[in-house]
């Protein structure tokens, strides 16, 4: 596994640059020679939280699309209380889900909607590829607003990677807004 640093990267407020500049990030990466241990995998550190867990992009993402990654928060399972079909603990996951944050975000607005007006502000912002001025919020419930709006972030990025020539980050965002 190899490991890149991406947290001193500045990358563009601008939609279609972002992409490209992740994607020539990607074109970077050395060949694999085969499947497991020949496979050469990447992980992007793209933000370290206070504590040191790590967020980061994983690659390849096993989805068969391509420029596709996974996004990925290191010593947080995203599935902690969920059940499964047959009512079963899930399995822990690193990976955050479009629903995962969307009940996330649900729980916070519950929790205080004025407090959580302002969070979606930030929200919007990261939509347009620009910097959040305030990522800290004082919810009780859920995971942190900074990492919740760092994964909003690539989960954003993912979509337009993967969905460029539909809508892109506007599936998840149009999600976002009905909450």
């Amino acid at each position: 596994m190899t490991e890149v640093d991406l947290t001193k990267q500045d990358f563009s407020n601008d939609r279609a640059e972002f992409r490209k500049e992740i994607i020539n990030i990607f074109l970077k990466e050395n060949a694999g020679n085969g499947k497991s241990d020949k496979t050469t995998r990447y992980n992007y550190v793209v933000k370290i939280l206070p504590g040191g867990r790590k967020i980061y992009l994983s690659r390849p993402a096993n989805f068969n699309n391509g420029f596709d990654f996974t996004l990925n928060v290191g010593g947080t399972n995203f599935n902690s209380g969920l059940l499964n079909d047959k009512r079963n603990p899930k399995r822990s996951s690193t990976r955050p889900t479009h629903d995962n944050i969307l009940t996330d975000l649900k729980n916070k607005k519950i929790e205080n909607n004025n407090l959580y007006s302002s969070l979606k502000e930030q929200i919007e912002l990261v939509y347009k590829c620009e910097v959040p001025t305030d990522i800290n919020f004082a919810f009780t419930t859920g995971h942190s607003s900074e990492l919740i709006l760092e994964c909003i972030k690539w989960l954003f990025e993912e979509q337009d990677v993967t969905y460029w020539n539909y809508s892109g980050r506007s599936m998840f965002y149009n999600a976002i807004k009905k909450i």
